[in-house]
């Protein structure tokens, strides 16, 4: 639970003490009673940790749930104050659940070289992609309870607002997988929903016709 909604930021965890070995990124230090705290974070951002005793032996009391006893409870305290280091300077908030929408937002980074922008306090998920030569906006990922886009439910749903040509707008809004703008310009922007919905080849073809727009004046 406490790296949910955590993502792995590669460059701030070299920045803290990490070297990467082969697929991993390891960090070695010395915590209560000079033991030695081993963290092993893999690719995915899954971490391991072992501690191990003056002597070099793995030393596990810690994560017994009924250990009890003033150094068993200091080392106890120890771990979690590593872990709950490790999450705040390590890892950045997730603010999006649905695979797909962490594709499109790899794939904008990768493509366009492009990071979203949080500009509302108000709504902070809401991200905004802009062209780096003429900062147009290009892609909007918000996230609105399914009934708004008047689909059946009140659950949350991650959905992306594009640039459109009007009279493709007019022909492809079906209620279903295309909507008008969500709290765009109805008449050149759509709205598509990110979870599966739709292919993400058809999102990423979307999103580059966006991007084409968008370099207009």
């Amino acid at each position: 639970m406490r790296f949910r909604n955590k993502l792995l930021n590669v460059e701030k965890i070299l920045q803290h003490g990490f070297t990467r070995d082969g697929k991993f990124f390891v960090r070695r230090e010395k915590i209560f009673n000079d033991f030695t705290a081993e963290i092993i974070i893999d690719a995915g951002g899954n971490v391991t940790t072992k501690i191990f005793d003056t002597d070099g032996e793995l030393y596990t009391l810690h994560l017994v749930e009924d250990a009890s006893g003033s150094f068993v409870g200091s080392v106890k305290d120890a771990h979690e104050k590593l872990l709950q280091e490790l999450a705040a300077n390590c890892f950045d908030e997730q603010l999006f659940a649905c695979e797909q929408t962490l594709k499109l937002v790899e794939y904008i980074r990768e493509k366009f070289s492009g990071a979203p922008e949080f500009l509302w306090e108000k709504f902070p998920n809401y991200a905004v992609f802009r062209r780096r030569d003429n900062r147009k906006w290009y892609a909007v990922i918000m996230v609105v309870p399914r009934n708004k886009l008047k689909l059946s439910g009140t659950d949350e749903l991650e959905i992306l607002n594009l640039r459109v040509e009007p009279e493709e707008l007019n022909r492809i809004v079906d209620g279903e997988k295309y909507f008008r703008g969500w709290h765009m310009n109805k008449k050149s922007w759509m709205t598509l929903r990110l979870d599966g919905a739709l292919s993400d080849e058809e999102i990423f073809s979307r999103l580059e016709q966006s991007y084409r727009i968008a370099a207009r004046k």
